[in-house]
């Protein structure tokens, strides 16, 4: 699903081209202004989220490379694999708010095509960071019967090796499931009601027509 997801939005991207629409000046001026503080709101929001994450990521990677005796040093590097994935995520949906903040007669054309692209970025965004949970939870379980360390051994041994993998897993699937939840939230507070805003721009320049 996450690379279908990406195809589309390589393939739009990339073959998008410029559709110009007549409408009237004072429409565009309009219109053009409020899609302009929108994407502004948008592009402030991704680039805290950005410093936020390169933040947390860098304090996760210099205590993993230090902590334990640097037993856990896979664990650094994953992290550093994780933000130069987001830098490459922020990079593609910056240019895009870039893009999008272009003001000319074909705004409306343009705002529509790049919509339907920058909504794929969303949804490629929750995808992937769900998916990202049950990655990380099995990283840590084979990391650590890799390298057979215990962290809980009291509850190990009293329930056995196969019934922890279980609860492990149990844990993982619920975990996984609540955190879809709040980062579904989470990007709506960020992304999605600016989105819902634009699109709503583009509900009147289509009645203005």
């Amino acid at each position: 699903m996450e690379l279908e997801l990406f195809k589309e939005i390589w393939n739009e991207a990339q073959g998008k081209q410029d559709s110009y629409v007549h409408i009237s000046k004072d429409i565009v001026q309009q219109s053009a202004t409020s899609q302009q503080k929108i994407i502004t709101a948008i592009k402030r929001n991704l680039f805290v989220e950005v410093v936020i994450v390169l933040l947390c990521v860098s304090a996760i990677a210099v205590f993993y490379f230090t902590a334990f005796g640097g037993n856990f040093k896979e664990v650094s590097w994953m992290y550093i694999l994780l933000a130069a994935g987001f830098l490459w995520y922020y990079y593609k949906k910056n240019k895009l708010l870039k893009e999008m903040q272009v003001t000319a007669l074909k705004v409306k054309a343009n705002l529509e095509v790049q919509l339907s692209v920058l909504e794929k970025y969303i949804r490629l965004y929750l995808v992937a960071g769900t998916l990202l949970v049950p990655v990380v939870m099995t990283f840590f379980y084979v990391l650590l019967f890799y390298k057979h360390i215990v962290i809980l051994p009291a509850i190990q041994s009293s329930m056995g090796n196969m019934n922890f993998t279980l609860g492990y897993i149990v844990f993982s699937i619920f975990f996984t499931i609540v955190l879809y939840y709040l980062y579904r939230w989470y990007i709506y507070k960020l992304y999605g009601k600016h989105i819902a805003r634009l699109k709503a721009l583009l509900n009147e320049m289509n009645e203005e027509i």
